[in-house]
């Protein structure tokens, strides 16, 4: 049987990513009328460096192909995003951020920052944060044969 403390830790841990998350996306949803999904991948896209293939965008978003693509047609519908083929091979798709979307994420960024000291900077200290991190990383490297990717 598991040890109880670990347990705990674990629903804690669970309990404060989904009620952080659901205030995030509802700060989102509420300011901008789009989700904490749409963000993601409005970031995600700003980060790399020019059109990112779909299927390294929903690795980075840690989510299925199929729901990359429909958070992805969301964004084109409303030109935030465009997607294009590959040149060599047509099967492949990228998206990329549009003049739109490149705007709108930069507002959004803005509200999504305030958020995170919100909800989680401002409620460590500096040595607590940089803890929490190490503890994190070990547990996201620790050798389960589906290591994450940061």
């Amino acid at each position: 049987m598991a040890d109880p403390t670990f347990m705990d830790t674990w629903r804690h841990l669970l309990r404060y990513h989904r009620t952080t998350m659901a205030v995030m996306d509802q700060h989102l949803r509420a300011t901008f009328g789009r989700s904490l999904d749409d963000y993601d991948v409005l970031h995600q896209l700003s980060v790399h460096d020019g059109p990112m293939r779909m299927g390294e965008l929903a690795e980075q978003l840690l989510v299925a192909n199929s729901s990359c693509n429909r958070i992805v047609g969301r964004l084109e519908k409303d030109e935030l995003i465009e997607r294009s083929h590959g040149d060599s091979d047509g099967r492949v798709v990228f998206a990329n951020l549009a003049p739109k979307g490149k705007k709108l994420r930069r507002r959004m960024a803005a509200v999504h920052t305030r958020d995170i000291e919100a909800l989680f900077g401002s409620r460590l200290t500096t040595t607590q944060s940089s803890e929490l991190g190490a503890i994190l990383q070990r547990l996201l490297t620790t050798d389960t044969g589906n290591d994450v990717k940061d």
